[in-house]
């Protein structure tokens, strides 16, 4: 009897609390639904096709063919190339750093000419290069269909050449040139996920260290004390924020040494500067995120039901693992608003693709813009709930 005293007791606790509930029965179909989104269909490699001169006429052969391949999407920009093959390769080049495409197939005129000189010929294929998944579907996926390009071109075969002789002529496969916009064919999977690994970890220890602790001084009562004294709120939470800063900083700079250690991808002093200044505008979001999630917090478990409402989304949506642009338009515009997100591409920009600070000016704007947006959004709190 008394055991089912308890249980009412607990029950009718757990059904007043209505975050407790939406956390027990919205947080598990939120995390399937963003598994579903993530396994339903794998990314696909967006190939373009371009030709000159008088490839133009095997084009419609090869898009079929390209058509039929599964892991990639043929796709037709609206691109017009210069005169002279210097010139085509800088456009070709500056085209697959737009991250419209993930490669270009580009065939021109001189593959049709080597081929009736019973040359092999070759094929240029331009890849983006920074994401080894696509960059191997789009390889995959051109050397299978230049062996039908091979058997479809014509050659030049002498009368006097016989029967045997016609039909080994220049069968040779194609030579298949890659050029690459970032990177090279020795980037493995692992180096292109260890470079968001620094992010995530740093936010995801901060936020839980911030949440935690200052929940713990809700409990004791330090806060109601502070903010009883002639102190600014948001002068609290950037005490408290300078005060996490400290022992967040130290764990930031061994994740961030240790991810550089492992990480098989040549880097300057420039660029490491950059990825400290990344780390850690994105540490004081995580920090001030946490503080937020624990003010808004009655109790400890409460502060904890944040930390899978706050990080699982961010798994999902930040590119981390899966593209976003596989997902659905509302869950790409809702990560625009992940911190996760920006400190990503702007980690894979530096480590992956070589970009100084100025090119990835934006994602710290954004993150610098959170923390000062989080800082009042306390305040604000505050000074409604006193």
């Amino acid at each position: 009897m008394k055991s089912v005293l308890i249980a009412r007791r607990l029950i009718r606790e757990i059904t007043r609390d209505r975050r407790t509930l939406a956390f027990f029965f919205l947080a598990p179909l939120i995390v399937m639904s963003l598994v579903y989104f993530a396994l339903l269909e794998p990314s696909s490699a967006r190939v373009a096709l371009v030709t000159e001169g008088t490839m133009d006429l095997f084009r419609y052969d090869l898009e079929r063919t390209l058509e039929d391949e599964p892991d990639i999407e043929l796709v037709s920009p609206d691109w017009e190339l210069p005169e002279g093959y210097e010139a085509q390769k800088a456009s070709l080049l500056k085209w697959t750093r737009s991250g419209e495409v993930d490669a270009i197939l580009y065939l021109n005129t001189q593959l049709l000419i080597d081929r009736f000189d019973g040359k092999p010929g070759t094929v240029n294929l331009f890849l983006e290069g920074s994401r080894p998944t696509r960059t191997g579907a789009a390889l995959d996926a051109v050397s299978s269909a230049m062996d039908d390009l091979g058997s479809a071109m014509p050659v030049v075969i002498e009368a006097s050449c016989s029967s045997l002789c016609a039909n080994s002529v220049n069968n040779e496969a194609m030579d298949l040139e890659k050029i690459y916009a970032y990177g090279d064919e020795d980037l493995d999977i692992i180096d292109f996920f260890l470079p968001v690994f620094p992010p995530f970890f740093v936010f995801f220890f901060t936020f839980i260290l911030s949440a935690i602790s200052f929940q713990r001084e809700r409990v004791t009562g330090t806060l109601e004390r502070l903010m009883m004294s002639p102190i600014h709120f948001a002068d609290i939470v950037i005490g408290y924020v300078m005060g996490f800063f400290i022992f967040a900083s130290v764990q930031a700079s061994i994740i961030l040494g240790f991810v550089l250690y492992l990480i098989d991808i040549p880097f300057t002093a420039e660029q490491v500067f950059v990825l400290v200044i990344i780390t850690f505008c994105l540490l004081l979001v995580g920090l001030t995120l946490g503080l937020l999630a624990s003010y808004l917090a009655k109790n400890e478990f409460q502060a904890i039901q944040f930390i899978p409402v706050v990080i699982l989304p961010q798994i999902f949506l930040a590119d981390m693992i899966w593209s976003i642009e596989d997902f659905p338009k509302v869950f790409q515009v809702f990560s625009v608003i992940l911190p996760l997100t920006h400190a990503n591409q702007a980690m894979r920009d530096v480590l992956l693709k070589g970009a100084d600070l100025w090119s990835i000016a934006d994602s710290v704007g954004i993150l610098l813009l959170m923390w000062v947006v989080l800082v009042a959004v306390m305040s604000l709190v505050a000074k409604r709930n006193a």
